[in-house]
């Protein structure tokens, strides 16, 4: 009896991890423009055209026109004027790359998954 009562919660305890792990409050699916490489830092940029509020809650920073750095961005969306839906994350320090500080300066994004929106 018992050995079924343990596999049992056992079983639970896996199925509601599984659940709980797609919902994650720090991920939201937004909406953005790739605007292409970023020539001051060499990494493409995007443009969020929704939820500027969402995006920052997550980031902690926001611009004035929904500008950002896009670390992360897979090869296949960096291509200047597509439409793309995305998870993100607030940036670690350590991944922040170099820039030159010669053009305009934008806060970094970590893209955690991405994919071109078909029209």
């Amino acid at each position: 009896m018992k050995t079924n009562l343990f596999i049992s919660i056992l079983i639970v305890l896996l199925f509601s991890n599984c659940h709980e792990e797609n919902n994650d409050p720090n991920t939201f699916q937004l909406q953005a423009e790739v605007l292409g490489s970023n020539p001051d830092c060499g990494v493409f940029s995007i443009k969020f055209t929704s939820e500027l509020d969402k995006v920052k809650m997550i980031v902690g920073s926001t611009t004035l026109d929904g500008i950002y750095i896009a670390k992360n961005l897979p090869i296949e969306l960096q291509q200047s004027g597509i439409k793309i839906k995305l998870d993100i994350r607030k940036i670690q320090d350590s991944e922040l790359g170099a820039c030159t500080a010669m053009g305009p300066s934008y806060p970094w994004i970590y893209v955690i998954k991405a994919e071109k929106i078909n029209n």
